[in-house]
């Protein structure tokens, strides 16, 4: 048999491809699990923007306490014999936007429940920090915490929610005097839910 003779730079250009092959097919049959790199847009960092920071309540002041000259009155989202206020200079937006106000609730038979509370539109939430004594003075509320606010017509504090202090999870208004303007103003016009009740002439609610 006769053999072939080979030049020596066509010999080195097989062996190395040769020892390619062996390499590719060594890397091809590895059971090392494989590492994917953290990427933009997943939980810690969604779409690309940092989440928002943990929520941190600030230092809460109890405001003076409500005179019936600065009460706003509000339209329940159904009809009610009680009569619903805030207090206008009670209102206020805090840095850890949260929305906070006096409440004043009249009965027909003449009682007055009076209570200072905060309202987070991001969360829908409500907390009550302080009622009304008698005596015209706060008294702090012992099991004041973060409260779900009910989808309930009957529920002033889902009135305020929808009709007057939040935009879904927004604030709706850019300050104190546009939440006040909204309170002044027919929620009516701007009501996203069109099964509410209406205010009759001649109701002792109205």
């Amino acid at each position: 048999m006769r053999v072939r003779h080979v030049p020596g730079s066509a010999a080195q250009l097989i062996v190395a491809v040769a020892f390619l092959a062996v390499a590719l097919a060594a890397c091809g049959g590895s059971s090392a699990p494989k590492v994917k790199a953290q990427q933009r847009g997943m939980t810690d960092d969604i779409g690309g923007v940092p989440e928002d920071k943990e929520f941190k309540e600030i230092a809460v002041a109890l405001p003076p306490y409500p005179e019936d000259s600065g009460l706003l009155k509000f339209q329940l989202r159904r009809n009610s014999p009680n009569r619903f206020y805030v207090d206008r200079s009670s209102i206020s937006i805090g840095t850890d936007r949260v929305v906070r106000f006096s409440a004043v609730i009249k009965s027909a038979s003449g009682a007055v429940n009076t209570s200072y509370e905060g309202m987070r539109c991001k969360t829908s939430e409500y907390k009550v920090y302080a009622y009304g004594a008698q005596n015209g003075e706060w008294r702090q509320a012992h099991d004041s915490q973060w409260r779900w606010i009910e989808r309930s017509s009957a529920d002033f504090h889902f009135t305020l929610y929808k009709d007057y202090f939040c935009d879904l999870e927004a604030i709706a208004g850019r300050n104190e005097k546009d939440l006040i303007a909204n309170l002044k103003g027919n929620p009516l016009n701007n009501a996203t839910d069109k099964g509410r009740g209406t205010c009759r002439l001649g109701d002792p609610a109205c």
